[in-house]
Protein backbone atom coordinates (compact mmCIF):
# COMPACT_ATOMS: atom_id res chain seq x y z
CA UNK A 1 0.00 0.00 0.00
CA UNK A 2 1.35 3.41 -0.95
CA UNK A 3 2.06 5.81 1.88
CA UNK A 4 0.05 9.03 1.80
CA UNK A 5 1.36 12.32 3.09
CA UNK A 6 -1.23 13.87 5.40
CA UNK A 7 -0.58 17.57 5.87
CA UNK A 8 -2.38 20.87 5.95
CA UNK A 9 -1.83 24.53 5.27
CA UNK A 10 -3.21 27.59 6.99
CA UNK A 11 -2.73 31.32 6.66
CA UNK A 12 -1.13 33.33 9.45
CA UNK A 13 -1.55 37.10 9.54
CA UNK A 14 0.83 39.30 11.50
CA UNK A 15 1.99 42.90 11.71
CA UNK A 16 5.56 43.92 11.02
CA UNK A 17 7.32 46.78 12.82
CA UNK A 18 6.04 49.39 10.34
CA UNK A 19 2.47 48.40 11.23
CA UNK A 20 1.97 46.82 7.82
CA UNK A 21 -0.02 43.57 7.79
CA UNK A 22 1.54 40.50 6.19
CA UNK A 23 0.22 37.02 5.58
CA UNK A 24 2.13 33.78 5.11
CA UNK A 25 1.10 30.21 4.39
CA UNK A 26 2.27 27.65 6.94
CA UNK A 27 2.44 23.96 6.02
CA UNK A 28 2.43 21.06 8.47
CA UNK A 29 0.12 19.25 10.87
CA UNK A 30 -3.26 20.70 11.91
CA UNK A 31 -4.40 20.73 15.52
CA UNK A 32 -6.93 22.72 17.53
CA UNK A 33 -5.61 23.51 20.95
CA UNK A 34 -6.28 25.93 23.73
CA UNK A 35 -3.78 28.04 25.57
CA UNK A 36 -4.11 30.19 28.66
CA UNK A 37 -6.38 33.14 27.98
CA UNK A 38 -7.94 31.71 24.81
CA UNK A 39 -11.75 31.60 24.68
CA UNK A 40 -11.50 27.99 23.45
CA UNK A 41 -9.43 25.75 21.20
CA UNK A 42 -7.72 27.68 18.39
CA UNK A 43 -6.51 26.40 15.00
CA UNK A 44 -2.76 25.78 14.84
CA UNK A 45 -0.37 24.47 12.21
CA UNK A 46 2.58 22.58 13.66
CA UNK A 47 5.85 22.51 11.75
CA UNK A 48 8.70 20.14 12.51
CA UNK A 49 12.07 21.89 12.47
CA UNK A 50 14.35 20.61 15.23
CA UNK A 51 11.22 19.88 17.26
CA UNK A 52 7.59 20.85 16.79
CA UNK A 53 6.58 24.49 16.77
CA UNK A 54 2.90 25.50 16.66
CA UNK A 55 1.54 28.65 15.05
CA UNK A 56 -1.99 30.00 15.32
CA UNK A 57 -3.63 30.35 11.91
CA UNK A 58 -6.99 31.55 10.60
CA UNK A 59 -9.21 28.46 10.85
CA UNK A 60 -11.17 29.44 7.72
CA UNK A 61 -7.98 29.05 5.66
CA UNK A 62 -7.17 25.48 6.74
CA UNK A 63 -6.93 23.15 3.75
CA UNK A 64 -5.72 19.59 3.39
CA UNK A 65 -3.11 18.45 0.88
CA UNK A 66 -4.85 16.37 -1.79
CA UNK A 67 -1.89 14.11 -2.50
CA UNK A 68 -1.65 15.48 -6.05
CA UNK A 69 0.87 17.80 -7.68
CA UNK A 70 -0.01 20.14 -10.55
CA UNK A 71 1.85 20.20 -13.89
CA UNK A 72 4.43 22.59 -12.33
CA UNK A 73 5.10 20.22 -9.41
CA UNK A 74 3.17 22.36 -6.88
CA UNK A 75 1.13 20.64 -4.16
CA UNK A 76 -2.64 20.96 -4.64
CA UNK A 77 -4.68 21.82 -1.52
CA UNK A 78 -8.36 22.29 -0.75
CA UNK A 79 -9.55 25.75 -1.87
CA UNK A 80 -6.97 25.95 -4.67
CA UNK A 81 -8.30 27.13 -8.01
CA UNK A 82 -7.12 24.82 -10.79
CA UNK A 83 -7.25 24.97 -14.56
CA UNK A 84 -7.33 21.76 -16.59
CA UNK A 85 -5.52 21.34 -19.87
CA UNK A 86 -8.90 20.64 -21.52
CA UNK A 87 -10.16 24.10 -20.47
CA UNK A 88 -12.19 23.21 -17.38
CA UNK A 89 -11.53 25.32 -14.30
CA UNK A 90 -12.73 25.21 -10.73
CA UNK A 91 -12.07 25.11 -7.02
CA UNK A 92 -10.88 22.03 -5.13
CA UNK A 93 -13.13 20.76 -2.32
CA UNK A 94 -13.39 17.54 -0.30
CA UNK A 95 -16.79 15.93 -0.81
CA UNK A 96 -18.05 12.46 0.10
CA UNK A 97 -14.61 10.96 0.59
CA UNK A 98 -12.84 12.42 -2.45
CA UNK A 99 -11.38 15.66 -3.75
CA UNK A 100 -13.66 17.21 -6.36
CA UNK A 101 -13.29 20.29 -8.58
CA UNK A 102 -16.35 22.55 -8.76
CA UNK A 103 -16.87 24.99 -11.61
CA UNK A 104 -18.17 28.57 -11.49
CA UNK A 105 -21.74 27.28 -11.64
CA UNK A 106 -21.18 25.30 -8.43
CA UNK A 107 -21.45 21.97 -10.23
CA UNK A 108 -18.76 19.32 -10.24
CA UNK A 109 -16.46 19.33 -13.25
CA UNK A 110 -14.93 16.05 -12.07
CA UNK A 111 -12.95 14.24 -9.42
CA UNK A 112 -9.47 15.71 -8.99
CA UNK A 113 -7.97 12.25 -9.52
CA UNK A 114 -9.57 12.06 -13.00
CA UNK A 115 -8.73 15.64 -13.96
CA UNK A 116 -5.14 15.13 -12.78
CA UNK A 117 -4.78 12.46 -15.50
CA UNK A 118 -5.57 15.19 -18.09
CA UNK A 119 -3.27 17.73 -16.43
CA UNK A 120 -4.14 20.49 -13.95
CA UNK A 121 -2.38 23.68 -12.93
CA UNK A 122 -2.97 25.82 -9.85
CA UNK A 123 -4.02 29.32 -10.91
CA UNK A 124 -4.77 30.69 -7.44
CA UNK A 125 -6.80 30.09 -4.30
CA UNK A 126 -9.92 31.58 -2.80
CA UNK A 127 -8.05 33.52 -0.12
CA UNK A 128 -5.57 35.44 -2.25
CA UNK A 129 -7.86 36.02 -5.23
CA UNK A 130 -11.04 37.51 -3.75
CA UNK A 131 -12.60 37.83 -7.20
CA UNK A 132 -12.95 34.03 -7.14
CA UNK A 133 -14.97 33.97 -3.90
CA UNK A 134 -18.25 33.71 -5.80
CA UNK A 135 -17.11 30.30 -7.00
CA UNK A 136 -16.61 29.04 -3.42
CA UNK A 137 -19.91 30.48 -2.17
CA UNK A 138 -21.74 28.30 -4.69
CA UNK A 139 -19.79 25.28 -3.47
CA UNK A 140 -20.61 26.19 0.16
CA UNK A 141 -24.34 26.31 -0.65
CA UNK A 142 -23.99 22.89 -2.27
CA UNK A 143 -22.28 21.52 0.89
CA UNK A 144 -25.11 22.68 3.15
CA UNK A 145 -27.72 21.21 0.80
CA UNK A 146 -26.07 17.74 1.00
Amino acid sequence: MAEREIKFRGMKTFQIFSGETRTVWLYGFFLKRGTYGDPGPQAHIFIYENGYEGYRVDEKTIGQFTGFLDVQGEEIYEDDIVSCEDGRQGIVAFQQGTFVVYGRNGKSVGALSELWEIGVEIVGNRFEQPELLELKSKVRRRKTAS
